[in-house]
């Protein structure tokens, strides 16, 4: 059995009418930013004196540090995932669900949940 990796699995190819087709991993990360992004900008939060505001980062990077300590993450790597330049691990993804009370397939599929 021969084995060929692709030489740079993260470049996109082109179809055949010039557009650049998505990686699997390119996709994957375009989800997940896609549905990370949409729960982030619907999610407020309490202040101490009582006021909402809108979820921040570094408030989301606290709250999972606090309510998941065994599953790392930091400000910057949900900055990265946001911005859909790296792909959350599974740990991480399920720590989400949690917080936003979503199934974990809300993260790597279009499709809309019931």
């Amino acid at each position: 059995m021969t084995v060929v990796a692709d030489p740079e699995p993260d470049s996109a190819a082109a179809d055949p009418d010039g557009t650049q087709e998505q990686t699997p991993r390119q996709a994957a990360a375009a989800i997940f930013s896609s549905r990370l992004s949409e729960l982030i900008a619907e999610s407020v939060v309490s202040t101490e004196d009582g006021s909402t505001r809108g979820l921040t980062l570094y408030s989301l990077a606290q709250h999972l540090e606090l309510a998941y300590p065994d599953v790392p993450v930091s400000q910057s790597g949900l900055y990265r995932l946001i911005h859909g330049d790296a792909i959350p691990r599974l740990d991480l993804i399920i720590a989400l669900a949690r917080v936003f009370d979503v199934p974990p397939e809300y993260f790597v599929t279009t499709e809309k949940p019931r």
